[in-house]
C-alpha cells in the first residue's frame, strides 16, 4: 500500500487529454525533501507551466519509512527535554518576500506564530496529546522549542503543501527503504530499488535522504570490541534519541568525548532525564541589585542520585557557543568589503578553481577583523582564524602539572561565563556582531563556492572545517543549557578535561583513559563519543548511499553512479544545480542529489524569516529545473507503469477475502477520522505504517489533517488493509453494508454513547432476537458484519492519550491495551499491530469477553499496565 495525494479530483475530460504523467521520485521525505515539494507545487501554478502540466502532468512518488515532513531526525515521540537551538520567532520552514526565488512565495508561519495560531484556535493542531499540545499552547516567540514540536509542525507543513498542490501534480508515499539506484530501460530514466516491493521507475530521480547514521570504522569496532572484552561501555556516535544511555550507571565515571550539540542533549538526557531539578541559585535570590544582574540566570542543580558522573572534553575543550540575544537586532554590520563575488574570482586559478585555505580563508578573517571590532589578528605561526576555532589552544603550554584541573577547570568555566554576557546582555557585543556576520559569510560561500569550484585536498577543509567553525561560532545551545553545564559543575556531576582530548584504551587495567591538554587523566569503564557519524557513503547505513560510489556489478550499467568529492571526503559530488556527477566527472541526467552527504555547503532545511535564506532559494531553483526538465521532454512508458491505476502497491500482496495474513508491518485502515480515528492514524503512521482512511472529508482536508496517508473509498478500505479500525459512532458501524469489509480484520473501537447509540444497540438485538442482552456490542457488530473477523479493542482509551502512552517494548511503564476476539488468526495480526503502535496486548479470550471491556464494565478503566489488569482481572473474577 502507499498514500496518494493531490489536491483536485480530475474529471475524465481531463484524463482523456492528458498523457502518461512524468513520474519524479524523491528518495528521502524529510524538511529538505519536503521544502523542494512546497517549492514545485507553487511553480507548478504558474501561468505557462499551469498549462503545460495540463498536457502532461507530474506525479511525485516519496520514499521514506520515516514519517514524511520530519523525516529520521525530527520525532514526535522524542523527550521534550531535547530542545531546538534557535528560538521559535526564528525558525520558519516557509519562504517569505525577502527570499530571492523566481517562483511565486507562498509565505506561512513561522514557528511561533505556528503555535500561537493554534492557541488561537485558527490553525487545527497536529495533535490530540495532552502534554505535546501544552508544550504548544506554552511556546513563546523567545522560546526553544523541544523538537519534537518542531516536528510537529513539519508534519503539519507537510499537510498543507499536500492540500495547497494543483491536480496536475500528485504525490503518493511509500514507507519503505530505498536500497539502490539503478539505470532504467528507458533513455535517461532510471530505476530505484525498494526493500520490500518492486522497484520504482523514475524519469526524474532526487536523492534527498537527509542525515543517516555511518557504520562503525574500524577504530569504533575496536573500541566497542574493547569494551566487551573488558565488561565496560562504549557508545558510538549517534543522535541523542538513539543513545543506549540506559547503560550508563548513577555514579559512574563516563568519559564524554565531544561538546557540540549532541553533549548538550545527552547532559539532559543523564541529569533531568533521570529526575534532577535546575531551579534558580540561591545567592542569586539573596543578592543585591548589582550582585544579582551578575548572577542573572544562575542555577542550582538538586541531583536524583541517578546521574553518572561526566569527564569531559573535546578538541576545542569547550561547548559551543551560546545562541545570542535578539538575532537579528542590529549591530552597526556593513556591506561585505572582502568576501565578494570579486574578490573570490580574482583569486582563481587559471582553471577557475579556488584553494580554500591558501585563497579563500584569509578573505574571511580579513572580513572579521573588519567588521568585528577588537577582533584579534593571527599570531605568527597559527592559521587565520585559530584564536576563534581554538580558544583555549595555549592551554596546555601554560598550565603546570600541579595547578592542571584547576586551571582547566577556571579557563572553560571562565570562557563559558564570559561567552554568556557577550552573547546574552542588552548591549550590543563584539560576540553578537561576529555571530551577524558568520551567517551573512556563510550565506555567501552557499552560493558562491560549489565544492565543484575548489581544489581538492585529503584534509576535506571545505565545506567540513568551515561547517564546523560556523556550527562552533552561531549554532550553539540555548543559552540556559550553558547555565546548567555550570551548575553541573559546580554539584560535580560534570569535570572539565579541556582542550586537545586524546583517548585511548588500556589493556592492561582493561579501562579507558582520558587525558587532556594539561595533563589531566582519567581512567572509566564508559567512554561516550558525543558527536554525530561523519558522512561517509561508503560507511552509510543507509544502504541506497553505499551503493551510489559502490560501483555495483548492475548499477548504471555497470559502473558507479556517482563519486566520492575530491573537495569534501565522504560525500558525493554534486554541482552547483545539484546534478549527481558520474565518474568522469559529467553530471548525470535527470538525477539531483541535496543533503548534507553531498559536497554542497550544509544548509539547513528551515531558516530565519525574512534572511533571504539560501534553503529557500536554491528549493526554488531545483524545483523550478526539476519541472523544466520534466516539461521538456516525456520518455515513453509501458502502459502497467502508468500511475493511472489502483493504488495497491504491487510490492505488496493485498487483503484477501476472509483469509487472514500476518505481516511483519500490518497496514491499517481507518473508518472515520475523527477524534480517536486521527489520534490513531498519526500514532500509526509516526510508528512507520501505512494507513488507509475513509471519511467523509474531501482529499485536501484529510491531505492537511493527516499527511501521510492515503484516501481511499469504503470499497477499496480492505483492499488497501490488513486491518480496519472502526473509530465512528456505534450507531452508524451497525448500519453499515453487510459486505462492506468482506474478509477484513476488524477492531471494533466502538462505545455506546448516547441515545443513538442505545436505540441502534436495542434494534440490532432486536433483529437477531437477543432479547435478554446477552450478546456485547462487538458480538452485535461481528452479527451485522459477516464475513469479517472482528476483534473489540482500542476503546478503553481516550483519543488525548492514543498519542502519548506508546512506550517501547520493555517500558515497563508500557500501556496495556486488552482485546477480545474469537479468530486467533485475527487476535494475532492485531497483537502485531498494537505491539508496532507501542502499547502491551492483552488478550482476555472470546469476543463474548469484550463485554467488559464496555463503559461501566469492570475493565473499561481503573487500569494502565499489564500488571495492573491482571490484578483487576483477578478481582472481577472473585466479585463474579
Amino acid at each position: 500500500m502507499n498514500s496518494r495525494h493531490s489536491a483536485l479530483t480530475p474529471t475524465s475530460t481531463d484524463d482523456a487529454r492528458r498523457g502518461a504523467p512524468m513520474c519524479l521520485v524523491m528518495v528521502g521525505g524529510g524538511p529538505r525533501a519536503i521544502g523542494v515539494l512546497e517549492r514545485l507545487g507553487a511553480n507548478a501554478g504558474v501561468p505557462g507551466t499551469a498549462e503545460r502540466l495540463a498536457e502532461t502532468p507530474l506525479h511525485v512518488d516519496i520514499v521514506d519509512p520515516h514519517m514524511p515532513g520530519a523525516g529520521r531526525i525530527w520525532r514526535a515521540e522524542e523527550s521534550p527535554l531535547l530542545l531546538m537551538n534557535s528560538r521559535a520567532a526564528d525558525v520558519s520552514i516557509f519562504p517569505d518576500e525577502t527570499v530571492e526565488a523566481e517562483g511565486p512565495v507562498v509565505a506561512g508561519p513561522s514557528l511561533a506564530e505556528w503555535a500561537d495560531g493554534i492557541r488561537r484556535g485558527t490553525i487545527a493542531a497536529p495533535t490530540a496529546g495532552t502534554t505535546r499540545l501544552a508544550e504548544i499552547h506554552a511556546l513563546g516567540p523567545t522560546d526553544f522549542a523541544s523538537r519534537r514540536v518542531q516536528a510537529l509542525y513539519l508534519e503539519w507543513f507537510f499537510g498543507q503543501v499536500l492540500a495547497a498542490l494543483p491536480s496536475t501534480v500528485s504525490v503518493t508515499v511509500h514507507r519503505t527503504t530505498a536500497t539502490a539506484v539503478r539505470a532504467g530501460d528507458g533513455p535517461a530514466t532510471w530505476s530505484v530499488d525498494l526493500e520490500d516491493r518492486s522497484p520504482l521507475r523514475a524519469d526524474l530521480l532526487l536523492l534527498a535522504a537527509g542525515h543517516t547514521d555511518a557504520r562503525p570504522n574500524a577504530a569504533r569496532h575496536e573500541l566497542a570490541a574493547f569494551a566487551r572484552r573488558h565488561g565496560g561501555t562504549y557508545l558510538g556516535p549517534s543522535q541523542a534519541s538513539d543513545a543506549q544511555v540506559e547503560l550508563l550507571g548513577a555514579g559512574q565515571d563516563v568519559i564524554v568525548r565531544g561538546m557540540g550539540l549532541a553533549f548538550v542533549d545527552l547532559m539532559a538526557l543523564l541529569t533531568e532525564g533521570r529526575g534532577g531539578r535546575f531551579v534558580p541559585a540561591a545567592e542569586a535570590e539573596s543578592a543585591g541589585e548589582d550582585a544579582a544582574a551578575q548572577l542573572r540566570g544562575r542555577l542550582d542543580y538538586l541531583p536524583s542520585g541517578e546521574e553518572p558522573r561526566l569527564w569531559v572534553g573535546s578538541r576545542r575543550g569547550v561547548p559551543y557557543h551560546s545562541k545570542v540575544r535578539d538575532e537579528g537586532a542590529p549591530t552597526g554590520l556593513g556591506e561585505l568589503v572582502h568576501v565578494t563575488p570579486a574578490s573570490l574570482r580574482a583569486r582563481e586559478d587559471e582553471h577557475g578553481l579556488l584553494d580554500f585555505r591558501a585563497d579563500v580563508l584569509p578573505l574571511i578573517a580579513a572580513e572579521i577583523a573588519h567588521q568585528v571590532p577588537g577582533a584579534p589578528l593571527a599570531q605568527e605561526g597559527e592559521g587565520p582564524l585559530a584564536w576563534l576555532d581554538e580558544p583555549l589552544s595555549d592551554l596546555g603550554a601554560t598550565t603546570l602539572p600541579e595547578v592542571a584541573e584547576q586551571a582547566t577547570r577556571d579557563a572553560v568555566v571562565g570562557h563559558i561565563e564570559a561567552d554568556l554576557r557577550d552573547r546574552i546582555g542588552g548591549e550590543v557585543t563584539a560576540a553578537r556582531t561576529l555571530f551577524q556576520l558568520l551567517l551573512r559569510l556563510h550565506g555567501v560561500l552557499v552560493d558562491q563556492l560549489p565544492a565543484t569550484r575548489l581544489r581538492g585536498g585529503a584534509r576535506g577543509d571545505y565545506p567540513r572545517w568551515w561547517h564546523s567553525l560556523f556550527s562552533f561560532v552561531d549554532s550553539g545551545p540555548p543559552p540556559h543549557r550553558l547555565q546548567q553545564l555550570l551548575a553541573l559543575e559546580r554539584a560535580g556531576i560534570i569535570r572539565f578535561l579541556g582542550p586537545g582530548l586524546r583517548v585511548t584504551a588500556d589493556e592492561a587495567s582493561g579501562r579507558f583513559r582520558a587525558r587532556g591538554a594539561t595533563g589531566i587523566e582519567i581512567a572509566a569503564d564508559a567512554l561516550v563519543d558525543a558527536f554525530l557519524p561523519e558522512p561517509s557513503l561508503q560507511e552509510s547505513t543507509n544502504p541506497l548511499l553505499r551503493d551510489l560510489v559502490a560501483g555495483g556489478a548492475e548499477a548504471a550499467g555497470g559502473e558507479a553512479v556517482g563519486r566520492e568529492s575530491a573537495s569534501s571526503p565522504g560525500t558525493l559530488d554534486v554541482d552547483a544545480r545539484h546534478r549527481v556527477l558520474g565518474p568522469d566527472g559529467t553530471p548525470r541526467e535527470r538525477l539531483w542529489a541535496i543533503g548534507p552527504w553531498t559536497s554542497e555547503l550544509p544548509i539547513g532545511a528551515f531558516a530565519r524569516p525574512h534572511t533571504n535564506a539560501p534553503c529557500h532559494r536554491r528549493n526554488d531553483a531545483l524545483a523550478r529545473e526539476l519541472l523544466e526538465t520534466a516539461l521538456r521532454g516525456h520518455a515513453p512508458r509501458p502502459e502497467a507503469e502508468q500511475h493511472g491505476g489502483g493504488e495497491a502497491d504491487d510490492g505488496i500482496p493485498v487483503l484477501a477475502p476472509v483469509a487472514v495474513r500476518a505481516p511483519h508491518t500490518p497496514r491499517l485502515g481507518v473508518l472515520g477520522p475523527g477524534k480517536i480515528g486521527s489520534a490513531l492514524t498519526r500514532t500509526a503512521l509516526r510508528r512507520g505504517l501505512e494507513v488507509a482512511v475513509t471519511g467523509r472529508s474531501a482529499p485536501p482536508a484529510l491531505a492537511a489533517k493527516l499527511p501521510g496517508a492515503l484516501h481511499v473509498g469504503l470499497p477499496d478500505l480492505a483492499v488497501n488493509s490488513d486491518v480496519i479500525a472502526l473509530t465512528l459512532p456505534l450507531h452508524v458501524a451497525l448500519t453499515l453494508e453487510a459486505g462492506a469489509l468482506q474478509g477484513a480484520v476488524v477492531v471494533d473501537a466502538t462505545n455506546p454513547w448516547g441515545e443513538a447509540d442505545a436505540a441502534a444497540v436495542d434494534a440490532a438485538r432486536a433483529e437477531l432476537g437477543d432479547h435478554a442482552g446477552a450478546l456485547s456490542t462487538s458480538e452485535l457488530l461481528a452479527a451485522r458484519l459477516p464475513g469479517t473477523h472482528v476483534v473489540k479493542t482500542l476503546n478503553h482509551i481516550g483519543y488525548h492519550d492514543v498519542e502519548e502512552h506508546g512506550r517501547d517494548h520493555g517500558d515497563p511503564s508500557r500501556r496495556a491495551i486488552a482485546l477480545a476476539a474469537d479468530d486467533e488468526r485475527a487476535a494475532e495480526l492485531v497483537t502485531a499491530l498494537l505491539h508496532r503502535l507501542g502499547y502491551e496486548p492483552v488478550h482476555l479470550g472470546a469476543l463474548a469477553v469484550g463485554r467488559d471491556l464496555e463503559p461501566g464494565e469492570a475493565l473499561f478503566s481503573g487500569w494502565s499496565t499489564s500488571a495492573e489488569l491482571d490484578l483487576r482481572r483477578a478481582e472481577h473474577i472473585r466479585a463474579a
